[in-house]
């Protein structure tokens, strides 16, 4: 269960995941069954996260739930939108981290994986310009940030107890997914769109701050300076610089 310190039904299927034999000229029998079987692992993870809203005992899940996630793995813009709209602040609302954001970050995971929305650049809610992959990268960094060391103390502060003192919170159960959400976000560090490894090197600097993923934290480092070095634009070089100082390897 999550800690809380401030105290949504699914809607019927909808069957407009994009098949990935209609965009790559692929088909036969073969084919159609993996686009089949891939459906209905989204569909899984998304009947997770309902039913983790459901299970809440102090919050309702949204009547579209179940069909505005849904729409995160199509091929219609605006159902992605509506989806990514819907995901950005729905299981996290400042101190708390909410049940169903266990099983949206495998769902996020694996859209990730899959490359959902290809190169359609989409707008998120805080206005930024990004194929879906980049948005969905930035989402990893908000959960990660909010389950984070720094996060955990404030928390305390204001609960007067830590969200980790149960063995079944959501918090444990969200930092121990930071392996995954490393992966995926290296996995985007060489990205041929600039935005989308601005996301990447920014999930990556929120999570390497974790002692287990400290190892990884000069991979990173040197893709920051990469960034810095290549890129023209005044913001983004701010940026790169504040991540890259944040974690470059040590002076002797």
């Amino acid at each position: 269960m999550g800690a809380h310190l401030i105290t949504r039904r699914s809607s019927e299927a909808m069957d407009d995941v994009v098949d990935v034999g209609i965009a790559t000229g692929l088909s036969g029998p073969c084919h159609h069954a993996a686009v089949a079987e891939d459906r209905a692992d989204l569909r899984t993870m998304v009947d997770d996260i309902v039913r983790a809203g459901q299970a809440e005992e102090d919050r309702r899940p949204a009547p579209d739930m179940w069909s505005l996630l849904h729409g995160l793995g199509t091929d219609d813009p605006q159902s992605v939108t509506r989806g990514l709209s819907y995901l950005w602040d729905a299981f996290l609302e400042y101190p708390n981290v909410f049940e169903p954001a266990v099983p949206a970050v495998r769902y996020v995971l694996a859209l990730l994986d899959r490359k959902a929305g290809g190169d359609t650049v989409i707008r998120s809610p805080d206005g930024r310009l990004r194929p879906l992959r980049g948005h969905l990268l930035t989402w990893l960094s908000r959960v990660a940030d909010a389950v984070g060391d720094v996060r955990v103390r404030e928390f305390v502060e204001l609960a007067g107890f830590s969200p980790l003192e149960s063995a079944t919170s959501t918090w444990r159960a969200v930092r121990q997914l930071r392996p995954q959400m490393y992966e995926a976000a290296a996995a985007f560090l060489d990205d041929p769109h600039p935005g989308v490894r601005q996301e990447a090197i920014t999930v990556a600097v929120v999570l390497v701050r974790d002692p287990a993923l400290a190892v990884h934290r000069r991979h990173i480092a040197a893709a920051a300076r990469v960034f810095l070095d290549t890129c023209t634009d005044p913001m983004c070089r701010r940026w790169a610089a504040e991540a890259f100082d944040e974690i470059r390897p040590s002076r002797p």
